[in-house]
């Protein structure tokens, strides 16, 4: 299995700010990513933080049909995860806009089932938030972890989980960023480990990579940060999990 990876692309027409993140640009990077880097690719994945939200700025929704449009000129199928910052628009809209079938979901390959979580909420019982998420608060909630067991439960296929904010521990300074229910997700992941055959992660712009059992943990860099087209091609063949970076991020093999 091979398809590229984007994640944290905050696209808005709001000017460079002192935190390093060229909004404006990310239309563009995601253009040059699939142009340059797809050749082979079976999809595209997004983890999430695809639009941000300024006052007086490009609102949400402009910023989705403008990429959707964009996405949709190239014919590759698209794969995102909510992040926190998408939020700021209602998730029943933003899906609409985007192409989700659903807030979570899966899909499959030939040899792999694809799990999309849904980090983005701050309590259990608000899936569906009428505000912009705390980015410190993610949780998943009961009915998704439900859902996950029965998934991996009733495939014969290797399983790939990705969600926006992060399951495992990596760095010192991205303990907010963690799901602060990841426990409960890496326990259910931990006693189906021989058929987990990777984690995915953005919201932690500065990326990071780290093992759980024997099940990699790979946290992507921001697409939003610098000026550089970062991006990943990820191929996952014989338990050996093969990250192709680009611009920021870089390569690296984990073997299972």
């Amino acid at each position: 299995m091979k398809f590229l990876v984007v994640t944290d692309l905050h696209y808005s027409d709001k000017p460079t700010g002192n935190n390093n993140r060229y909004h404006a640009m990310s239309l563009d990077k995601v253009r040059q990513v699939i142009e340059s880097y797809s050749d082979g690719c079976e999809f595209i994945v997004c983890l999430g933080d695809i639009v941000d939200s300024f006052e007086g700025f490009k609102p949400q929704t402009q910023g989705l049909t403008e990429l959707r449009d964009m996405l949709d000129s190239f014919g590759i199928p698209f794969y995102p995860t909510f992040g926190n910052h998408d939020t700021a628009l209602d998730k029943r809209e933003f899906m609409r806009l985007i192409g989700m079938k659903d807030r979570y979901y899966s899909f499959e390959t030939d040899d792999y089932l694809l799990l999309m979580l849904d980090s983005s909420m701050n309590s259990k019982n608000d899936p569906f938030p009428q505000k912009e998420i705390i980015w410190t608060q993610c949780y998943v909630d009961d009915e998704q972890l439900s859902w996950m067991r029965e998934k991996i439960l009733s495939t014969d296929k290797k399983v790939v989980v990705m969600t926006h904010a992060l399951i495992s521990p990596g760095t010192t300074d991205d303990e907010d960023h963690i799901i602060l229910n990841a426990d409960e997700i890496t326990d259910i992941l931990l006693e189906y480990e021989e058929k987990i055959a990777a984690v995915f992660c953005g919201h932690y712009h500065n990326g990071h990579s780290a093992k759980i059992g024997s099940i990699p943990y790979v946290v992507f860099k921001a697409l939003c940060m610098g000026t550089a087209t970062t991006c990943a091609v990820v191929e996952i063949n014989d338990g050996k999990v093969i990250i192709t970076g680009y611009g920021d991020e870089p390569s690296i093999q984990i073997n299972k």
